[in-house]
């Protein structure tokens, strides 16, 4: 058998260039599948081993390939730097449908578009070594299987949509003894939930208690003592009960972090309150912010039950104003999923991938249903006897519907990339309108500052908590206070020039990355510096000259940054909490910009996440969780609320519509 090996010239999708790709990488996948028994006429190989590469998001995607004379025989995933979670599908199917088909001409994977790419890229390659066609096997058109005849099934409860919240639905409906079926448009489970940090707020006493309070921290706790509890509505009742307790802190021992559930309310309610263009304010709603937050550690606490493990250090992700923010022991959100898929599969949870819920089925006066499709063109029909839940997410690629209902930001270009899902397009929504649904905050979508200037994706980068982070924009000067809240993060951002600013740290406050190691999301850092998704310096005075600051404005500010460190008092942006200085090299630079995160509006619902109509009232049998609902962040979430909203009102939901509340 012959081996050989070929690195192409690809264009780079997600970096929006061409890459000449040089190395190859190490984590390594693979995928092979069973053989279709169609003989390509007119092709013939030199049989053997064909190794070769295509360029994905992250790098090489390096692929084998064995040839026989006339078939492609078996195609395996070599070493990558794909996000595993989110390229497993391509990895799996692309290969399958290749082989079966005896062809190139295969759709990508909606969601891991640049993964399937390189795959098929990387195949071509290999056809041509092995001596065939590719081209004729792009132009090879198979035809497609026709749509089969109607599946009808029935079940106790039926989720729609298969991220965290569906997840952690699905979960607690079988864990009471419900029989559930949970469906999911795309090949994968995950939704946004795998592509989110991971981060995951709750005022958590024992792992707190290892947290140092600080000056500045202590003016944020004062500073709330001159709230007026007329201001604060239907919260006043809250804040004077912190109030309170901020006091009897304040009388004792302020080493240790101060928390409390009212605090995150509070925060919750300040953070989330926003008025828009029309003059319309809103606020979260006070029975679902408490349930968020008071329910937080518990949820985590059953997420540990099931098996997912969260780390001891705190800290403040962006965003979250406060250090109560957790991370736990695997990638990104990829615990999450794992943890609750697992569970689901030992309940008995029946998982149907690549089905599509398109329109909530009546029986009577309740919601008994769904109709929807296949991804093969198959109608399915799924009766549910005491609910239908819908955990859909958000609109976030949907980029008419968000400009359509925006309200808040001066406008949401169609160009505008996105963190989501491409699979985030308010399916749910759609079909909770259709059933008399009330929408709540619509107008209101958050974006994320720091994201990729190409790709939109919170992936590509390094840095710390955000008590650590430094913004610079081009000419190497701060412009905010990198601890706010992540509206004025984005606003503050979309006011430099082209939206583009820079995240600076140095070795400890980035995370310490290593040569030939991964940042948080699974991203080789050497990659990353290769393909200036960073920068990385042994000085900060050629991290300027990389970045084409005019010399000495970022050592200057730099410094000016580290001596508010020392003072405790942030003199230009007023942030309330620091982290280490920056001054252990090497230095990185993250370039980032804002875009599309989350879309804050959505079905209304009210504490037992009963989807309410348009008069208030319940809709009997219809459920909703997650990013699909709205009122519970109002006009801007904090960072770090959103897993902890999926896994509270998951559970919730699961736990109502097996009752049939």
């Amino acid at each position: 058998m012959k081996s050989r090996s070929v690195k192409l010239l690809l264009w780079g999708l997600a970096a929006g260039a061409i890459i000449l790709v040089l190395g190859t990488v190490s984590v390594i996948g693979c995928a092979s599948t069973g053989k279709s028994q169609e003989v390509l006429s007119g092709q013939t190989f030199t049989p053997g081993t064909y190794t070769a590469s295509g360029t994905g998001n992250y790098g090489d995607v390096e692929v084998i390939v064995e040839f026989s004379r006339n078939r492609i025989e078996k195609i395996t995933i070599g070493t990558n730097m794909e996000t595993e979670a989110i390229a497993a599908p391509s990895f799996e199917k692309i290969p399958q449908a290749i082989i079966e088909g005896q062809t190139l001409a295969v759709d990508v994977i909606t969601g891991a578009s640049n993964s399937s790419r390189a795959v098929l890229e990387a195949v071509a390659a290999a056809v041509a070594m092995a001596g065939g066609n590719a081209e004729a096997l792009r132009n090879r058109q198979v035809a497609a299987r026709g749509p089969g005849a109607e599946i009808v099934k029935q079940t106790d409860v039926l989720i729609i949509g298969g991220g965290g919240a569906g997840l952690a639905a699905a979960v607690n409906a079988a864990e009471t003894g419900a029989k559930v079926i949970l469906i999911e448009k795309a090949p994968s489970l995950g939704g946004n939930t795998i592509r989110a940090g991971g981060a995951y707020n709750a005022v958590d006493p024992d792992r707190q208690k290892a947290v140092k309070m600080t000056a500045p921290l202590l003016d944020e706790l004062r500073s709330l003592l001159t709230l007026q509890e007329p201001d604060m509505g239907d919260y006043a009742p809250v804040l004077r009960t912190l109030k309170g307790q901020i006091r009897t802190y304040l009388a004792g021992d302020t080493s240790v972090l101060f928390d409390s559930v009212e605090l995150h309310i509070i925060q919750t309610y300040l953070g989330g309150k926003r008025t828009d263009r029309n003059g319309y304010t809103i606020t979260g709603n006070p029975e679902l912010v408490r349930i968020l937050c008071a329910n937080s550690l518990d949820a985590m606490l059953w997420l540990e039950s099931q098996g997912l493990r969260f780390d001891n250090p705190i800290g403040t992700v962006l965003g979250a104003l406060w250090p109560r923010t957790h991370g736990n022991n695997q990638p990104v959100g990829t615990g999450f999923i794992n943890t609750l898929a697992a569970s689901a599969k030992k309940l008995g949870v029946e998982i149907i991938l690549e089905c599509k819920g398109e329109e909530l089925i009546r029986s009577g006066d309740r919601i008994g249903g769904v109709n929807g499709h296949l991804s093969d063109g198959t109608p399915i029909r799924i009766n549910a006897s005491r609910g239908v839940v819908l955990t859909t997410g958000g609109y976030g690629e949907n980029r008419e519907m968000r400009a359509q209902y925006n309200t808040y930001w001066p406008s949401l270009p169609l160009t505008m990339p996105s963190t989501n899902t491409p699979n985030a397009t308010g399916d749910g929504i759609v079909m909770g309108l259709a059933a008399g649904a009330e929408l709540v905050g619509m107008g209101f979508v958050q974006l994320m500052p720091s994201s990729h200037p190409e790709t939109g994706a919170l992936s590509g980068g390094v840095w710390g908590s955000a008590e650590e982070q430094v913004f610079v924009n081009g000419q190497g000067k701060r412009f905010v206070n990198e601890y706010a809240e992540r509206d004025v993060l984005a606003s503050a951002a979309l006011e430099q020039p082209n939206g583009l600013f820079y995240i600076i740290g140095d070795q400890i406050t980035s995370g310490n990355p290593q040569s030939g190691g991964k940042n948080g999301w699974g991203d080789d850092i050497d990659t990353l510096v290769a393909t200036k998704s960073i920068y990385k310096a042994n000085t900060l005075a050629d991290l300027e000259a990389q970045l084409g600051i005019p010399p000495g404005n970022l050592q200057a500010e730099i410094a000016r940054y580290n001596g508010f460190i020392d003072a405790g008092v942030d003199q230009d942006f007023g942030k309330r909490n620091f982290g280490a200085k920056i001054s252990v090299p090497p230095f990185y630079a993250t370039p980032r910009s804002p875009s599309v995160h989350h879309t804050m509006g959505g079905l209304a619902i009210d504490g037992s996440t009963r989807v309410l109509n348009t008069s208030g009232k319940p809709i009997p049998g219809l459920y909703a969780a997650g990013e699909v609902t709205g009122g519970i962040h109002a006009g801007n979430r904090l960072g770090g609320n959103a897993l902890v909203d999926t896994q509270v009102f998951g559970r919730i939901a699961g736990a109502s519509a097996a009752a049939g509340l």
